[in-house]
């Protein structure tokens, strides 16, 4: 009866034993929190693609100009519908990295000085000049994009007041 006792009392400690893992539960659960974070990326990225494919069909609809501005490429596009009617490339204030992130802006102002200096301004957010004016007509610590001469002077006066721009950051 003892050495069957033992013989229990061995099995069952094995038994149990077995409950509290092999030490491979840790590396599971760090795959899964990996594959998670993977996914939450992937589920930002079509957040953000569906954000800007929406923002186009309603501008397409709405029949109306406007700018896409890659900030990853420093490029970027005068659109009206489906049509690219100007591509063009800027020169970005230090500022503007970490201070804008992607999504849709509006044209508040649009400001042609005497001395032929066209400033695009999209509220506190952005400002799209050709160089920076002597005494600024915004705010000092906006974000900038500087474009040249006649690339800024095609999209002032192709742009309306309300007019609206996206940015994308990849």
């Amino acid at each position: 009866m003892k050495t069957a006792a033992v013989h229990l009392l061995l099995l069952l400690s094995l038994f149990l034993a077995g409950m509290n893992g092999n030490g491979q539960e840790p590396d599971e659960r760090e795959e899964l929190l990996q594959q998670r974070e993977e996914l939450n990326k992937k589920i930002e990225t079509l957040r953000r693609e569906q954000d800007f494919l929406l923002f186009e069909k309603v501008l397409y609809a709405a029949d109306s100009k406007y700018l896409i501005i890659n900030l990853g490429s420093r490029a970027g596009q005068l659109k009206y519908k489906n049509r690219v009617l100007k591509d063009f490339r800027f020169k970005a204030s230090p500022k503007l990295a970490g201070s804008i992130g992607p999504g849709a802006l509006t044209l508040t102002k649009k400001r042609e000085d005497p001395g032929q200096r066209h400033v695009l301004v999209f509220g506190k957010s952005l400002v799209i000049q050709w160089k920076r004016p002597p005494r600024a007509p915004y705010q000092a610590d906006v974000p900038s994009l500087s474009l040249s001469k006649t690339d800024l002077q095609s999209i002032f006066y192709a742009l309306e007041e309300g007019a609206k721009a996206y940015i994308l950051t990849r």
